[in-house]
């Protein structure tokens, strides 16, 4: 998970070290996932559920990320390749393809405890990894999908006094509500976050505040902030999350959302079984890109996880899942394509890594 390799020399990456292959010097980890859904929308697409299709065999995504470690660098590259739709412009819409750098992350360790770095950043901030392997569940919260920060272009300075602290002061072009794209304009967005761990209890801090935008019409001023926090006892882990997000065009009023979730974990013998439960308000100012679906009318939405890892070994997992969510308004359809409150998606899942 994110939140225990956040005090970790790559704050963001969040990659198990265990099982690691070394190449020539370089640390090298590797993910492939792969899935089969099953809609209560039949082929009606579903808002934040991954861009999951009905009865579809899917490769989700793959990756691959490259580190170098020495006294005085730190380097690091993700390659992914994520077959879903984002767009580029209000026009038009492209897919990532495999070898596309998402991230790359380069320090100079100016001092034991400061680490000064330039390249393309994955926002520090919110619960959950990149990686499903480190996920306690297979499909993301709405927050990961909508709400929380993406990837920005820029500059970031690292403290980390001790293994228990990390905090963290980024500057980018801007950060997108997702995990594509790019962008060149002279906007400025700046995320600063405090991340701690203490015994059993790890805890996490973080805001995101500037004006983005790819062209003037569309630049707005933006903010998201994010907490959250995590306390194991042997094999139960509880967890508790808030996101949030506003924006505001020049003249306009500003709009609002957030996330609040609960998470409790259970490992027995090869099995992690896991409930989520995670309420949206402000959903329908949300729009997820991968489906190219929103809420609609609705404010207010509700999503329950129910959820079995099933560890074959340490490096293949099988995933069991239910989701259930309920909106305030008819923002789903059933399987006859009429609209109503309530959508329902059970996922048979299946992750390498190495």
């Amino acid at each position: 998970m994110k939140h225990f390799a956040c005090l970790s020399i790559v704050f963001l990456l969040g990659t198990s070290q265990s099982y690691a292959a070394d190449v020539g010097g370089l640390t090298v980890n590797g993910e492939a996932s792969f899935d089969y859904n099953l809609l209560s929308s039949k082929d009606k697409a579903t808002p934040f559920i991954g861009g999951a299709t009905n009865e579809t065999y899917r490769l989700n995504q793959a990756q691959v990320t490259i580190k170098k470690e020495t006294e005085q660098i730190s380097f690091l590259s993700r390659l992914v390749y994520s077959p879903t739709s984002y767009l580029t412009s209000t026009t038009t819409s492209t897919k990532s393809n495999l070898g596309t750098l998402d991230q790359l992350e380069v320090y100079y360790k100016a001092t034991p405890t400061i680490y000064i770095g330039f390249g393309r950043f994955y926002t520090t901030m919110g619960f959950e990894s990149l990686l499903k392997s480190e996920n306690y569940t297979y499909n993301n919260t709405i927050a990961f999908q909508g709400i929380a920060p993406g990837y920005g272009e820029g500059l970031r300075i690292k403290y980390i006094p001790s293994d228990k602290l990390t905090a963290t002061l980024s500057t980018y072009n801007q950060a997108t509500y997702n995990a594509f794209g790019d962008d060149y304009t002279p906007t400025k967005t700046t995320e600063i976050s405090i991340a701690g761990l203490w015994n059993k209890f790890n805890w996490f801090a973080g805001y995101y505040f500037g004006k983005d935008g790819a062209t003037p019409v569309e630049r707005s001023e933006k903010t998201a902030s994010s907490i959250w926090a995590t306390y194991k006892i042997d094999q139960l882990t509880l967890a508790a999350t808030y996101d949030s997000r506003t924006t505001r065009l020049d003249g306009s009023s500003t709009k609002w959302s957030d996330s609040t979730s609960i998470l409790v974990s259970y490992i027995v013998a090869m099995n992690t079984i896991t409930s989520r439960y995670e309420m949206v308000r402000g959903a329908g100012e949300l729009f997820d890109s991968a489906s190219g679906t929103n809420y609609g009318s609705a404010d207010k939405v509700n999503s329950f996880i129910l959820a079995d890892k099933i560890a074959l070994n340490d490096n293949f997992k099988l995933h069991v899942e239910y989701r259930m969510d309920h909106a305030d308004a008819e923002s789903f359809f059933n399987k006859d394509g009429n609209p109503t409150k309530d959508a329902s998606l059970l996922t048979l899942g299946a992750v390498a890594s190495f």
